[in-house]
């Protein structure tokens, strides 16, 4: 079964290069961009092999560490995880977990992220080769970190997947999963400022973080083959052996989540989902009108689908972010919260920018009853609008008095309202042109579909940019009225309130266009998964 699992994945990928020219495109670029990862840290990696041990095994035991970090924790909040290989495929062949998990981790590595993260740890390998039992045991040893990595990737996602369908713990498991992200980012940087100290600094921290790294689950393996290379067999043999009892039960705990999410019945939701609201409820006040219907159906999908609540997420951490960011940046703590309305106006703009993939094949419906594109863009809008723009209101003041700089709320507010709009009519447009599937309804949400790893960061890039370009002129004159004149910010309020609404029309209309268009094109893509 395994053999099976591995060829199925490779016959998944050869297929796909087959079923448009822009996939083998993709994957060339993939492959050169591999290629020059491998070329540069791989290559930096081999030449520690002609450093002093004392140098090589920290930034081994370093790397490999956070490998195995990034691999668990970066799915959670971007790209998910390669699900070309679905596990809730083989529920109804009765498939032995005992020989679907080795199966499918082996499969994990077959792809382009798993032979990058191979190639650089046998790079690490190579960095300690200090003699030929060394080198073996090292060998082992990163190898068996590799597996750890990918294991957690799908342990963690799956369990967060299982999670996300209880209702009374999914908002939990998304903000503790994006304030650990959100924590990740400073840490690093706090590493990185002492590099001003000096080198001798630098290596003694080094040094102790490899110690620590060393006794956690993500870094037993290379901390074992460092302690190889040094001569230290006793302790490489204990950290090696805690190693594998680590990688066993990563198996371990993703086997009892694929039992929830995967190979078995989906875990319930709570309850029957109820599909109105009474009582002169938000959903009632809406109005009854196609655009009207879009919202009502959106608004539940920001209060119940997980694959929302994940995006809602990015929102709820800002504050966090913008309290953490001053420890490794440094400056005044208060002046960070100026960004504090415009980054989140960015990322709930932007974010709606494949929300039509997120319907699924229910996207039919659309189709079939023959919903304008404008009442569509319309009413996603509008289910959006309702709790982002207070937000965004809120945050934009907040910011302003927290920094202590009042007299900017006018360049704020103005910058806020540019991004927002610029971000609804971007993703009006790009959702009708250019959408990218996504993990369907009930799904892993942090899965990314087959195919879909660089449509998605195309598209995204692209958008972003797009958005940014368009508040451009919002955001000139927020600059000009932090730098040097106030009142300019008065200008940046017309620019950008009129600037937004601008935009926010064209992307009704413009992108409302494009979906009368495209719908039969629209729904072949949105609902692959």
């Amino acid at each position: 079964m395994i053999g099976t699992l591995v060829r199925l994945k490779l016959t998944l990928l050869r297929n796909g290069l087959r079923r448009s020219p822009w996939q083998v495109v993709a994957f060339v670029v993939g492959v050169l961009y591999a290629l020059f990862i491998v070329a540069t840290v791989g290559g930096a990696l081999v030449a520690l092999r002609f450093a002093d041990l004392d140098v090589a095994a920290p930034v081994v035991v370093g790397v490999g560490t956070l490998a195995v970090l990034g691999w668990a924790l970066i799915p959670l909040v971007a790209f998910g995880v390669d699900e070309t290989v679905d596990p809730s495929r083989f529920a109804t062949f009765a498939v032995p977990r005992a020989q679907l998990v080795p199966g499918l981790l082996l499969a994990g590595l077959v792809g382009l992220p798993g032979a990058v993260t191979l190639l650089l740890s046998l790079a690490g390998a190579a960095a300690l080769s200090r003699s030929v039992p060394a080198t073996a045991l090292a060998v082992v040893a990163v190898v068996v970190g590799t597996l750890t990595a990918v294991a957690a990737s799908r342990a963690t996602t799956t369990a967060a997947a299982a999670l996300l369908r209880a209702r009374r713990t999914r908002d939990v498991a998304v903000l503790v999963g994006g304030v650990l992200i959100v924590l990740l980012g400073p840490g690093i940087n706090l590493v990185a400022q002492r590099v001003e100290d000096g080198l001798d600094d630098l290596a003694a921290l080094g040094r102790d973080a490899a110690a620590v790294a060393g006794w956690t689950p993500p870094g037993l393996a290379w901390a074992a083959a460092a302690d190889a290379a040094a001569g230290r067999w006793g302790t490489a043999l204990l950290r090696l052996l805690l190693a594998l009892a680590v990688l066993a039960a990563v198996l371990g705990a993703w086997a009892l989540a694929l039992g929830r999410s995967g190979t078995g019945p989906a875990a319930g939701g709570g309850g029957p989902a109820r599909t109105t609201a009474g009582g002169g409820g938000l959903l009632d006040r809406l109005p009854s009108t196609p655009a009207g219907a879009v919202a009502r159906r959106c608004l539940l999908y920001w209060r119940r689908d997980p694959r929302y609540l994940v995006s809602a997420a990015s929102v709820a951490v800002l504050p966090l972010l913008l309290l953490v960011l001053p420890l490794s940046a440094g400056g005044d703590p208060g002046s960070w919260f100026l960004a504090a309305g415009p980054l989140a106006a960015f990322v709930t703009g932007w974010s709606l920018h494949d929300d039509v993939a997120y319907d699924h094949s229910a996207f039919t419906l659309h189709v079939t009853a023959g919903v304008r594109g404008r009442d569509d863009r319309a009413g996603r809008l509008l289910a959006a609008a309702l709790w982002q723009v207070p937000l965004v209101l809120v945050l934009t003041v907040i910011g302003a008095l927290v920094a202590g700089r009042a007299d900017l709320l006018p360049a704020l507010t103005g910058a806020s309202a540019a991004l927002l709009g610029a971000g609804y009519g971007v993703s009006s447009v790009a959702s009708a042109l250019t959408p990218y599937p996504v993990a369907p309804p009930g799904g892993n949400p942090f899965s990314s579909p087959r195919g879909a790893a660089t449509a998605t960061l195309l598209v995204q890039l692209v958008t972003t940019l797009v958005v940014a370009l368009l508040a451009l002129p919002a955001l000139a004159a927020l600059l000009v009225a932090l730098l040097w004149a106030p009142w300019a910010g008065w200008i940046g309020l017309l620019a950008g309130t009129g600037l937004g609404a601008l935009w926010v029309w064209l992307g009704l209309t413009r992108g409302g266009a494009l979906l009368d268009r495209r719908a039969p094109e629209v729904l072949a893509v949105v609902s692959r998964s």
